[in-house]
């Protein structure tokens, strides 16, 4: 019987504690819940010429505190949290930092500056349109735009222009969901909504789409049904069904699947100042990206290694 549950307890052992031999070491298969992986970024400011905007170094650091406040569940408007859903919000473990070396090992501040005729249309599909990938001239330095850094070293911003054709912003921004060619890995924002310094606009101010874009990045939907269906869900658990999406600033509680909606979630579409959290099962559906097989290891493992060198 001791025996038995020697065996039993050995095996458990090393079930847990599976590691992978990677060229940084022995480094766990599923990171540990209280790992804070801390992942480099790149801001491509791709300025553009005719209207260009002020898009300021403090704009641009302003912008990595929110997301490593939302990110980390340190963001004051927390205590927003509906009693409900307190006890579902998390703590992601996840950081984000301006790049100290580029691809090359070289010293930089993480951001790129150029300016041009580009705008961040430039760099988006047309849904009902294929559009070859060389076409997109935003992710390409030959064409105007910038290229991207190795996604499996970085994430990789472009603040670039997407005004409407009256000169007022069209969308905040847009992301690539993990997988997607590395050509154009990584997050497009407009700058009026970037960071929490001027140039702003209201209701976006907080620098929430970077939040919110970044979140696909990493793998989460939006937290509302597709065309009104409650059927169809985030493929989290413990986001509540939503028929549809919440704009402006609701007040709770409000009901539309049989169950209270969890609208100040960030990957709802609300005013900046009504998101503040992100659930357990989103931290889970983002941080399995980075474990053994996930879309995003590279971008751990070699995380780690730029952290050595910082």
């Amino acid at each position: 019987m001791r025996k038995t549950l020697l065996v039993f307890c050995i095996v458990l052992f090393n079930s847990c504690s599976e590691v992978e031999n990677t060229s940084n070491g022995k480094l766990p298969s599923i990171i540990p819940e209280d790992e804070i992986i801390s992942i480099p970024v790149v801001v491509h400011v791709v300025n553009y010429a005719p209207k260009p905007f002020e898009i300021s170094d403090e704009k641009i650091k302003s912008q990595i505190e929110v997301l490593n406040k939302d990110f980390r569940k340190l963001n004051l408007d927390i205590i927003n949290t509906p009693l409900e859903f307190i006890g579902l919000s998390a703590d992601v473990g996840i950081e984000f930092y301006l790049a100290k070396k580029d691809p090359e090992g070289n010293s930089t501040t993480g951001i790129i500056r150029t300016t041009g005729e580009v705008t961040g249309w430039d760099g988006k599909t047309p849904s009902n349109v294929s559009t070859p990938i060389t076409d997109l001239k935003l992710y390409f330095s030959d064409k105007g735009g910038q290229d991207s850094w190795p996604c499996n070293k970085y994430l990789n911003i472009w603040i670039a222009d997407l005004s409407d054709h009256n000169g007022n912003l069209g969308l905040g921004g847009y992301a690539q969901f993990p997988g997607d060619d590395p050509r154009i890995d990584g997050v497009v924002i407009d700058p009026r909504v970037f960071g929490v310094l001027p140039p702003l606009i209201a209701n976006f101010d907080k620098g929430r789409t970077a939040t919110h874009e970044i979140g696909h990045w990493l793998n989460l939907l939006h937290i509302y049904g597709k065309d009104g269906n409650c059927e169809v869900g985030d493929l989290v658990e413990d986001t509540p069904n939503q028929k549809s999406q919440y704009l402006g600033d609701p007040i709770h509680p409000q009901n539309s699947c049989g169950s209270n909606d969890m609208f100040m979630n960030f990957m709802d579409r609300v005013n900046d100042k009504s998101m503040c959290m992100f659930t357990i099962g989103q931290k889970e559906r983002m941080r399995s990206l980075f474990n053994k097989g996930g879309a995003r290891r590279e971008l751990y493992l070699n995380s780690k290694l730029l952290l050595q060198t910082k």
